[in-house]
């Protein structure tokens, strides 16, 4: 099953195309074979980790597009996918037809066969797309872009020392007062500097850094004062905190070091057996769209960088992107491995 995830990696250099806006795969043939059958099939059911509001608030995107039913269901964690996947593979009926696996299942839903292929091959029906989004073996799509930066606060951090290089992280300056997440969030750097980034972590470790598991904590600790710098950010956990409180950014920025790491995620898989396969990939594919894409930066922050106008765009605007894809993800629990070791954390087996 491997062959299902094929390389996309490489460095990107934000000369990203930019595509002009338009309803992807609007004028080929395929695409309108493939709206009129999902409109015939009326409604689409979906399951992925967002929260459900914002969720629902893309779905509903999708709706007033095409006239067809988009329901949600939360589904997030490892043990409520797993279970799934035993259920998936019992032959319970499951009703999603189109799903998006954590990165540490999606290889175990992949082996145990509980996807299909996509009625049309996705290049066919979305050509202006962009090719980063797709897996090659044309199973799925990728539908958010995840970045990692640096979040500090501007109070304790002086303007002369606020990150320009992942090396500042561990300057003596910030000895004892820099936050990092245990849980691999930094996959693109390790991906492109293997042998620098494990160095990089001991020496977060002798420069006293704190682990700490959430997000959301840590970057409220930033922002009450209790620690300087987060040197694994996820900027769109930044953005939702600033929507709903807007002071939060007097003691909160976002820095760029000059690299902008950015993951592929939200891969979105069809189910096997689904009576509604041609809705299903609709979904997926207008996901993947401009419109799409706006919609899902608007509400979850998550917009692929090469999208004109999102907040990841901004971000990578100056900046070199390093990109974790298909191939790197699939090394996801390899390097998860390496890093627990190197922080000196269990690796669970």
């Amino acid at each position: 099953m491997k062959t299902f995830i094929a390389e996309l990696a490489g460095t990107l250099l934000l000369s990203f195309l930019v595509y002009p806006l338009q309803a992807a795969g609007a004028e080929t043939a395929s695409f309108g074979e493939l709206v009129k059958k999902a409109k015939a099939e009326g409604q689409v059911e979906f399951w992925d980790s967002m929260d459900k509001e914002p969720a629902e608030e893309i779905l509903r995107g999708f709706t007033k597009r095409y006239g067809i039913k988009a329901r949600y269901r939360f589904w997030r964690g490892t043990g409520v996918q797993q279970r799934t996947l035993i259920e998936m593979q019992s032959g319970r009926e499951v009703s999603a037809d189109l799903l998006s696996p954590g990165r540490e299942a999606q290889q175990q839903f992949l082996e145990a066969g509980v996807f299909q292929k996509p009625p049309y091959d996705y290049l066919n029906v979305w050509p202006d797309v962009d090719k980063r989004v797709y897996d090659p073996s044309n199973w799925a799509l990728n539908v958010t872009g995840n970045s990692r930066a640096i979040a500090y606060n501007p109070k304790l951090v002086a303007a002369e020392l606020v990150p320009k290089s992942w090396d500042d992280c561990t300057r003596p300056d910030f000895k004892g007062r820099v936050v990092l997440d245990p849980r691999h969030k930094l996959y693109a750097l390790h991906w492109h500097k293997r042998e620098w980034f494990l160095g990089w972590v001991k020496r977060m470790l002798a420069n006293d850094v704190k682990l700490i598991r959430e997000q959301v904590e840590a970057l409220q600790l930033i922002s009450a004062g209790a620690y300087a710098l987060s040197c694994s950010a996820q900027p769109n956990t930044y953005y939702r905190l600033l929507k709903d409180a807007p002071q939060v950014g007097e003691t909160l920025k976002i820095a760029v070091p000059g690299e902008l790491l950015l993951e592929s995620g939200g891969a979105v898989f069809i189910r096997k057996g689904t009576p509604r396969q041609f809705a299903a990939q609709l979904l997926a594919g207008w996901f993947a769209s401009q419109e799409g894409q706006h919609l899902i930066d608007k509400v979850d922050f998550r917009g692929f960088p090469w999208i004109e106008g999102t907040s990841n765009a901004k971000l990578a605007k100056g900046n070199k992107v390093l990109f974790c894809g298909p191939e790197c993800a699939l090394k996801g629990g390899e390097m998860s491995a390496e890093y627990l070791k190197a922080l000196g954390l269990p690796v669970t087996k």
